[in-house]
Order: structure tokens, then C-alpha cells, then sequence
């Protein structure tokens, strides 16, 4: 099974000043074959990386996106309208388009997603009810604290 990756556990995994360091880069390095990647979470998880922990870093990252380690999900023009459509409708918790972007790639393929950002994921649902996630709330927390 296939599990769609969001932002957070990225730059976690990236940046080892991280509270949730460890979990993301153990989690990633489980998923490493059947971990996908948005294609629109690549570029806000550049931007964070170059941001935090610097161009290095960021440039790293990308090296190994491009040697394979992930598989892209590229977003279609059906994908895109989805994912504006999403945010629209959660206008009030203001989104954007790369969470948006995930929830769309996530309902089309009915891929459970890995991410940190709860309080977004908890508060939306795909046409078919909550969305699948890789990991709890409680989990998270339970790990970060250790």
C-alpha cells in the first residue's frame, strides 16, 4: 500500500534540531518504497529546509528525490480544480494549496497520508468520510515527548 506524504515528517526528517526528528526519519526510512510525494509538498519542503537548516540541506534533499528514493505524484488538472475546490470549501481554516493538494491526491487514490499537521487533517474530510492517516495524533505525541 501506497502512503502519501505530507510536508511535515519531511522537514522533520531533514532538520535533526526537530522535536520529531527521530520519528519522521524512522518512519520515512520504513516507507522509503511505497512513499509518495506530491509534487507540490516538494517545493514547500525546499522552501522550509532552505529556511531551517540551509541550502545544503535543502539541495541533499532534493538529490535523492531525483535518484529515486521517492515516488512523485505529479498534480493533473483534474487534481489541481479538486484541490482549489478543497481549500474553497475550508476557506475559513486557510489551507493552501499544498495541503489542499495532498487531500486531493490522497481522496483520488485513497492513500492513507503521513502527516504531522493534525489540526488541518482533523478538521476536513474527503468526499468519503475522515481521511486515512498513517499515524495518530496520540502517537505523535507520545513519540515527540520520549
Amino acid at each position: 500500500m501506497k502512503i502519501l506524504i505530507d510536508t511535515g515528517p519531511l522537514v522533520s526528517a531533514i532538520d535533526d534540531a526537530d522535536p520529531a526528528h527521530t520519528l519522521a526519519s524512522t518512519a520515512l526510512q520504513r516507507l522509503r518504497r511505497v512513499a509518495v510525494v506530491p509534487s507540490s509538498v516538494l517545493v514547500e519542503v525546499d522552501h522550509l529546509v532552505r529556511r531551517r537548516v540551509g541550502d545544503a540541506a535543502a539541495r541533499r534533499f532534493l538529490k535523492t528525490v531525483t535518484a529515486g528514493a521517492h515516488e512523485i505524484a505529479y498534480l493533473t488538472p483534474g487534481l489541481m480544480r479538486r484541490a482549489v475546490e478543497v481549500d474553497r470549501k475550508y476557506a475559513d481554516l486557510r489551507l493552501g494549496i499544498v495541503d489542499a493538494s495532498v487531500m486531493a491526491i490522497a481522496e483520488r487514490h485513497e492513500m492513507p497520508i503521513f502527516t504531522f499537521d493534525f489540526t488541518d487533517f482533523r478538521a476536513t474530510e474527503s468526499e468519503s468520510g475522515p481521511w486515512r492517516l498513517a499515524i495518530g495524533e496520540d502517537v505523535f505525541q507520545r513519540e515527540v515527548r520520549r
